[in-house]
């Protein structure tokens, strides 16, 4: 498993390592003596023997039992599983009814079968009248639909029909307004002006007249009554021309408003008659649609319900899908069936009824606990033991990992995931396996190979922070570091330390702790800072969990 290069996650799984920080003291100090006996060289780190027997350091001469030495080595990672085999083609018969249904029909378990070959076949009843009645049902809304598509384009003619002639209205508004704005008013101005005008010239001429009568009936020349009646006339033109222009001014004041308000209403209201027939013709439209849509969704749904009924009347007859050999699911523990199938018994909705093995390729299905679900990953080796094929070793390449964890059985509190191994091909040639044989598979996790190795007991953490207590002289130093792979027992370290560097391999003692202060500039290296309280902060803005180092994993302290 790798950490990550920026954030140190204490590892869940190590094993030993693991299991000894949780012991006590006195647990650790015999540990050590222990592992002081000799070189443990895969790791990549050398524990030597206590004060009696020294070992000379690379930089600063012997090597205390407690310490030990960062070495460039590497070191393979693995976990054991168990499972049992399977076919990789197991075809599996089931149930294609979404009802319960009786068996009519049944192969023998054991039967050879080749494709297309009869396997079970179930009471088919119910679904023959249901399919009947469907029929009927699909008959009436199929005219439904042919109805509603015929009321949807009649809809349309008409809506068109409708804003033909309320278009035309609109039109004939307008050119009514235009020729009473461009001829009847301008006609009228004229005949008004030309009223004025005339009225005031025959007013001109009969004052003239009368003038001129005046002086011929003082003199004698013309009589009293012809004078008068002139003089009338004039009184007449006088009363002419007042009337004229006070015609003028009632058609502006009054006749021309009118006479623009009724044409420019009639106008609008046209126009507004055309904007509520589209409207009207929309919601119509709208509503003759969604009428045809829903018969056409209704006769899909009966259309969609009897070709379901039909093919559920097919899958009714359970036809071989690849030829093999029979096997009831009840013999290989699979389902819920407490005897073998027989006919006359009751097969449910998608009930596993049988399976089809071909037993020419094989996986091996084994279950790892889900701590240990991360680290595994297609492609990884793994080395498989089977019993029943006496005990031989075959090699095999991970194929999958289970998406879901499961419980060994309802009570157990252990999560496992499901890993496919897929066995090679030339180990299992000429072998006879079979499913559900047992199976014992040691899986390669990863290896870490010309890296930097110290024993992952001399790793702590400090929140996100990974560190290390260094030896320099006869001080202790907090070195952070930045961790990379683990196994049960080592760890690899990718920067904060070099080659030849001498490490604790256990908490210091109170007359042996470091400085408590970070190095800023170490810190800094790795891409961490320091919060206001003085904790390191990885680079994603994490803060270390609360309580400081009692947060800490047993035996990770935070120094």
């Amino acid at each position: 498993m790798s950490i990550s290069s920026q954030v140190c996650v204490p590892p869940k799984d190590v094993g030993v390592a693991a299991a000894i920080r949780r012991r006590a003291p006195r647990f650790r100090r015999l540990f050590a003596a222990i592992l002081g006996v000799g070189v443990l060289s895969a790791g990549g780190w050398v524990l030597v023997g206590n004060d009696r027997g020294l070992r000379e350091g690379p930089n600063s001469g012997p090597v205390p039992a407690d310490h030990a030495v960062v070495r460039r080595g590497g070191f393979k990672i693995t976990t054991v599983a168990s499972g049992r085999l399977e076919a990789r083609r197991q075809v599996e018969i089931r149930s294609g009814l979404d009802t319960r249904s009786n068996i009519v029909e049944l192969t023998a378990e054991g039967t050879a079968v080749k494709k297309g070959d009869l396997l079970m076949r179930l009471n088919t009843d119910e679904i023959s009248q249901s399919i009947r009645a469907e029929q009927l049902a699909v008959t009436t809304a199929r005219a439904d639909s042919v109805a509603a598509d015929n009321a949807y384009e009649i809809q349309v003619n008409e809506n068109e029909s409708k804003l033909r002639q309320s278009l035309s209205k609109v039109k004939l508004a307008e050119l009514a307004l235009d020729q009473w704005r461009q001829g009847d008013v301008e006609k009228k101005k004229r005949e008004l002006a030309l009223a004025i005008e005339k009225t005031a010239r025959d007013f001109d001429r009969l004052k003239e007249k009368v003038e001129t009568s005046r002086r011929l009936w003082e003199r004698g020349f013309l009589s009293k009554d012809e004078y008068q009646r002139d003089q009338i006339a004039l009184t007449e033109a006088r009363s002419a021309a007042q009337a004229a222009v006070l015609d003028q001014q009632i058609y502006w004041d009054f006749k021309h408003p009118e006479e623009q308000e009724t044409r420019t209403s009639a106008l609008e209201e046209s126009r507004a008659e055309l904007e509520r027939i589209k409207m009207n013709n929309q919601i119509e439209l709208t509503s003759k649609d969604s009428a045809r849509v829903t018969r056409r969704t209704q006769l899909e749904i009966r259309e969609a319900r009897l070709a379901e009924l039909e093919k559920q009347l097919e899958a009714a007859t359970i036809l071989a899908p690849v030829d093999g050999l029979v096997v009831y699911a009840f013999s290989m523990g699979l389902g819920w069936r407490e005897t073998p199938l027989q006919v006359g018994q009751p097969v449910y909705r998608n009930e596993l009824v049988m399976v089809i093995p071909d037993t020419s390729e094989m996986l091996a299905s084994v279950s790892v606990q889900e701590s240990l679900a991360s680290r595994i990953a297609p492609g990884q080796r793994a080395d498989l033991r089977i019993d029943a094929a006496g005990g031989r070793d075959f090699g095999g390449v991970v194929e999958s990992l289970g998406v879901l964890a499961e419980s060994e059985d309802g009570r157990d509190q252990t999560r496992l995931y499901k890993v496919k191994i897929a066995l090679d091909a030339a180990s299992a040639a000429g072998v006879a396996l079979k499913p559900s044989m047992r199976v014992d598979a040691t899986i390669t996790l990863g290896r870490a190979d010309d890296v930097l190795v110290v024993p992952l007991q001399a790793v702590f953490h400090d929140g996100p922070l990974c560190f290390v207590y260094e030896r320099r002289g006869r001080d202790l130093s907090r070195t952070p570091v930045t961790v990379g792979r683990i196994s049960s027992s080592s760890a690899e370290i990718t920067a904060g330390i070099g080659d030849g560097a001498r490490v604790l391999v256990r908490e210091p003692r109170a007359d042996e702790r470091p400085d408590e202060r970070w190095d800023l500039a170490a810190l800094a290296s790795l891409g961490f800072t320091l919060d206001e309280d003085g904790r390191p902060v990885s680079p994603s803005g994490d803060p270390p969990p609360e309580g400081g180092a009692a947060a800490s994993p047993p035996g990770t302290g935070a120094g």
